[in-house]
């Protein structure tokens, strides 16, 4: 996958956040800074979230069927070594904070999608991957890009679902200008959203099967040159 500027730090290879909204008397941001028509959010958790397949397909959406022939590293630092259709590939996944476990495992059949889109800049495409099991349980979906579902239309991440929050938390002042953190809702099966803003990671699914990342939700603001981004998704923890 490919993050391009977006990055913040990368893998080898080309690779692929939330503030709760507290209550006013918090006192965690003053409300001249947060703004009338902001809420005063949290501390950004610097959560990290970035999966890459190396390499990439060529098409703008790809499926294909992989074996595990190797893993190394641990939960939230792993490398798997692919057989893609014939082809040699590997996989990166890295997640700050690390799940407590995963799905991956040598010998395993792995179902890979891929989609790639053009992004608002040129070398900056918008890039989402989905990794299920051979029996199609999804162990892993990740997004990088300016807009949270393909073209195509949302389902990647099933049986999750990922929208735009309707509100926003904090304006900083960036090198491109004025950036606003924004955050993302997750909703599994028609349950009740969790709502993650820019920089945070929580539990999510039955039982905390999974780990949602937030780690980049920002909105663009009027006269600003900043784009908007987004990097988040989810892992398997177990």
């Amino acid at each position: 996958m490919a993050a391009g500027g977006r990055g913040r730090r990368c893998a080898a290879g080309l690779l692929l956040a939330a503030c709760e909204v507290a209550a006013p008397s918090d006192d965690i941001l003053p409300p001249d800074e947060a703004g009338p028509e902001l809420s005063p959010c949290v501390p950004t958790e610097a959560a990290f979230f970035r999966a890459a397949l190396e390499p990439m397909p060529g098409d703008a959406s790809a499926e294909l069927r992989c074996e595990v022939q190797a893993a190394s590293g641990s939960p939230g630092s792993r490398v798997l070594e692919l057989v893609c259709d014939g082809a040699a590939a590997r996989l990166f996944v890295e997640a700050e904070p690390a799940p407590a476990g995963d799905g991956f495992a040598t010998g395993q059949v792995l179902q890979i999608r891929s989609i790639v889109a053009p992004g608002e800049a040129a070398n900056d495409p918008d890039v989402w991957l989905r990794v299920e099991d051979a029996g199609g349980a999804l162990l892993l979906a990740a997004a990088v890009g300016a807009r949270v579902d393909p073209p195509e239309g949302g389902g990647w991440a099933a049986p999750f679902a990922w929208r735009e929050a309707a509100g926003t938390c904090m304006v900083e002042e960036t090198a491109c200008g004025e950036t606003r953190r924004a955050a993302l809702d997750l909703q599994l099966s028609g349950g009740a959203p969790l709502r993650l803003y820019d920089g945070t990671s929580s539990a999510a699914g039955d039982e905390g099967a999974f780990m949602a990342y937030v780690e980049a939700a920002r909105a663009n603001l009027p006269g600003s040159g900043c784009p908007r981004e987004f990097v988040f998704g989810l892992i398997a923890a177990r």
